[in-house]
């Protein structure tokens, strides 16, 4: 028996609880009154005292209650070691899939029943199954990628098994590399029929038609398109940012193959725009936000305090590149969903809906004497939300579907056979809580049944 808690048996210490109580005895003499105790005088109450241990069964019991909770608290275990003289292993597959993988393997899969494989479900808890239970169906399907069981696997899976797993190589089901198993692995595939598959997708308001094949994923736009022209009105009282606006929605425009127009933010603009940048920290007015549709998106600077900073700019957790941040706005009164933040988690660009608008709070200048944004290879990829609404570029073309037929390199599985019949060492640990909580659980009860006895008796002799 080993402990995990060897510490936990300082709780030992305790026996000296029962020790004092039982081990200290003291008497109470009595007096015997003989004649008048008229002519007699008060005597004085005697009591002996002896060192000797009383009601020894009581003390034995609450000694070893105490010495049962110390060895609880430790959490003792028994390692078992067996040793396996066969060609054991698992068979790992999804048991929602179990018909059409049998159908297709029944020989392979018989043989290793009879070298003595379990049948084991391919998902979360790897439980096992018969034969007989394979006309039902799991609770529900595997949400976990392969590369998250295999390392579950290695954790659960002896050493010296050899497992035979009945999966498809499709990258979809690959949330990262492969790790290597501690285990011998065996990856037999599961060939699909239909390695073909098409689905329509929209990015930029454009149509695109995916086509998946096990070797690639593409893309490609449909001809026939007709779409409207992206009117975007701009005012810049100082001349300065506008024209790297102008230079980001041009890079867009050639990109989506849409037309947007350029117009200035004044009394004269008889269209209402799909979007608007009003590069002055100047208060817009009622009139100049009735120049924009119901739905559209517009950029306004904030005013503020300016501080002075040597920062970075975050606009994509997943680009590498820095952006030089050198100047911001102290935010005042913040509010709305945080877009953009500087190295420090301060907010650059904020969006909130308002006058049936979405509204972007910029709390810096695209002039480059604030940051390096325009010169960023990132500026054009930031201008889309504004531009075109919410659209995740960095997703498209690498977006999960579950009709991705692409595959992974097959190189890195090892196809192999099983060996002839080696000798191993299996350990297992067995706690034994269980069986101590059960002791000490009926040795309390005998140990208060003595003692209410016991009071019992001392309640009749003194009556």
């Amino acid at each position: 028996m080993q402990l995990l808690y060897p510490i936990s048996l300082l709780a030992l210490a305790g026996l000296i609880i029962p020790v004092i109580i039982h081990l200290w005895s003291v008497k109470q003499g009595k007096t015997l009154k003989i004649g008048s105790i008229a002519l007699l005088g008060e005597s004085a109450t005697a009591s002996s005292k002896s060192i000797k241990i009383t009601d020894l069964l009581l003390f034995f019991l609450r000694c070893l209650i105490l010495i049962l909770i110390a060895f609880i608290l430790a959490q003792p275990y028994l390692k078992q070691t067996s040793k396996i003289t066969k060609n054991s292993g698992w068979i790992l597959m999804d048991k929602n899939q179990f018909n059409k993988i049998y159908g297709s393997n029944k020989k392979t899969v018989d043989s290793l029943l009879n070298l003595g494989f379990e049948l084991h479900n391919f998902n979360l808890g790897f439980h096992q199954f018969l034969l007989k239970d394979s006309l039902l169906k799991a609770n529900e399907s595997s949400s976990l990628s392969y590369s998250s069981l295999i390392n579950q696997l290695n954790k659960q899976v002896p050493s010296g098994y050899s497992v035979y797993l009945f999966a498809d190589y499709q990258l979809k089901n690959f949330s990262s590399n492969l790790p290597k198993p501690s285990f011998k692995l065996i990856w037999k595939e599961i060939g699909n029929t239909d390695t073909l598959k098409t689905w329509s997708t929209k990015f930029l308001g454009k149509t695109y038609e995916g086509k998946s094949t096990p070797t690639q994923t593409s893309y490609s736009t449909q001809t026939t398109q007709d779409l409207p022209v992206i009117s975007v009105l701009i005012y810049d009282p100082l001349g300065t940012d506008s024209k790297y606006i102008k230079a980001g929605l041009g890079a867009i425009s050639d990109f989506t193959k849409r037309k947007i127009e350029f117009k200035n933010w004044n009394n004269s603009a008889k269209v209402k725009a799909d979007v608007g940048f009003w590069l002055s920290d100047q208060p817009i007015s009622t009139l100049d936000l009735s120049k924009l549709k119901d739905g559209a998106r517009f950029l306004n600077y904030e005013k503020g305090k300016v501080s002075i900073e040597n920062s970075n700019l975050h606009i994509d957790e997943t680009e590498d590149q820095a952006i030089e941040l050198r100047k911001r706005i102290a935010p005042d009164n913040l509010s709305g969903e945080i877009i953009w933040t500087d190295g420090f988690g301060q907010p650059i660009l904020v969006s909130e809906s308002s006058f049936k608008k979405k509204q972007f709070h910029f709390y810096s200048r695209f002039n480059p004497q604030w940051t390096d944004l325009v010169w960023s290879e990132q500026f054009v990829k930031a201008l889309i939300p504004i531009v075109l609404g919410n659209q995740k570029a960095k997703d498209f073309g690498f977006e999960d579907n579950s009709l991705d037929q692409r595959t992974i390199d097959k190189t890195q599985f090892n196809e192999a056979k099983i060996g002839k019949s080696s000798n191993y060492i299996k350990t297992e640990s067995k706690n034994l809580d269980y069986i101590l909580w059960l002791i000490a659980f009926m040795v309390l009860i005998i140990e208060r049944i003595l003692s209410f006895r016991k009071k019992a008796n001392l309640d009749y002799v003194k009556s």
